[in-house]
Formats: structure tokens, sequence, C-alpha cells
């Protein structure tokens, strides 16, 4: 992408050699045309990221669907319509459609410095749009590497409470077997309650690798669903 490109898209030829001139001068890069095709094709493919538009420029596709489509294919586009005369109700719908500023087409070289001035301060917000951008996406970033992290930790302190769980039932149940198996011996009624007690054990150690694999399953579909949100917050931005 040239971030000092601009391309100049009218249909008069003196026009287009006048304003490329002056602004060659000035340090820019600058691509005249007055083929619609060849505006889409340098706005889609290099994202030059000013357009100087006639306001007659396609008499087939008006100048407000022209933007439109032009602003579809590089959303931080800043399109200046130049204009000899613009009737109000083309005017409204080029402004509609988004241009950044409409200006009167010059007459002489002199007049260019409106001109000038108006592709300065389209450079200055394209910058700071594009800067925009890019802090957002970092911010992005950041968030999902901390959610990362806190699923990762909450992932490990999961499996140790799930281990701690699995020695304490192991040795729960060894411990009341051998001390049914002793109480038993002696004929006292305790055996019978440890019995049961190390039965009631058996069945939560039959249980507990069912609740084991159903809550990462949990965890893993909030993860999914937090990563669509992410995702449909950046289409819609």
């Amino acid at each position: 992408m040239d971030e000092r490109g601009i391309i100049i898209a009218d249909r008069d030829a003196d026009f287009r050699k006048q304003v490329a001139e002056y602004f060659r001068k000035a340090g820019y890069e600058v691509e005249t045309t007055d083929s619609t095709v060849h505006v889409l094709c340098s706005i889609l493919q290099k994202k030059t990221p000013v357009l100087l538009l006639g306001s007659d420029f396609d008499q087939k596709v008006s100048s407000s669907d022209l933007i439109h489509l032009l602003k579809k294919c590089n959303r931080h586009l800043n399109v200046i319509m130049v204009s000899d005369d613009l009737p109000l109700t083309q005017a409204r719908q080029v402004r509609k459609a988004g241009i950044f500023y409409q200006a009167m087409k010059p007459a002489e070289n002199s007049d260019t410095e409106e001109l000038g001035l108006a592709v300065e301060c389209a450079f200055k917000t394209y910058r700071a749009s594009r800067q925009q951008e890019r802090m957002e996406a970092a911010m992005r970033r950041r968030a999902h590497r901390r959610e990362a992290q806190e699923l990762q930790t909450a992932g490990r302190s999961r499996r140790f409470s799930w281990l701690m769980a699995l020695t304490v039932l192991i040795f729960g149940t060894s411990f009341l077997a051998l001390s049914a198996a002793q109480s038993i011996d002696r004929e006292s009624n305790l055996g019978i309650w440890l019995f049961l007690g190390f039965c009631a054990l058996l069945l939560v150690a039959q249980f507990f690798p069912v609740f084991r694999v159903r809550l990462p399953h949990r965890i893993m579909a909030q993860q999914a669903a937090k990563e669509q949100a992410a995702s449909s917050d950046k289409k819609s931005s």
C-alpha cells in the first residue's frame, strides 16, 4: 500500500494533467485515469487512500453508487468530489455516500490550493484511522491472549483439584475397606456402616469420570461462544 498515493479520476484530460503535475511536485504518487474499471482495480489491489473524483466521471453509473462501491473495496478511502457546479440533489447523494470533501474544479494552476489542502487533510484522517485500527487490533490480541492464559490457568487448577479428589477417594476407600473388614471380624455394627460408606465411595468413583469429561466440554463451549462474539464485533466494525 502506498500511503502517499492519489488517484485522479476525471473525463477531462487537461484537468488530470494539470492536477497530477501539481501533486507530483508536492511529493505524492499520482495515478490518472478516465476508466471506472481502472479506479476499482487500483482501490481494490493497491488500497490507494485518496481519490479525486469528477462529478460526471461515469455517465452509466451515478457518482453516489460508484462512491458506495469504492468504499466497499476500501472503507478507509477518502473521496474528494471535484466539480464545476454540483446540483443540490447530487451533492446530498454523494455526501450521504460518504465523500470526504467537495471541491470546485480549479480553472488555473493557482486555483489548486484548495485541492492541496483537502488532500493533505484527507491523508491526516487516513493515517489517524489506520492508527486507530491497529490499536484496536492490538487490544483484541491482548484480550485473546489474556483469556487463553486464564483458561489455561483454570484448566490446571481443575486438573489439580481432580487429582486431589481422586487421591482422597483412593485413600478413603482403602481405609474404609480395611476398617470394615476389621469391624466385621470383631462382629461390630460399625462394620456395616463402614461397608455402606465404602459402597457409596465406589459409586462416586464410577460417576467421577463422567463429570470430569463434561466439564472441559462446557469450558470449550464457553470459549467458542466468546470467540464467535469477538468475530461478530470485528465484522460489524
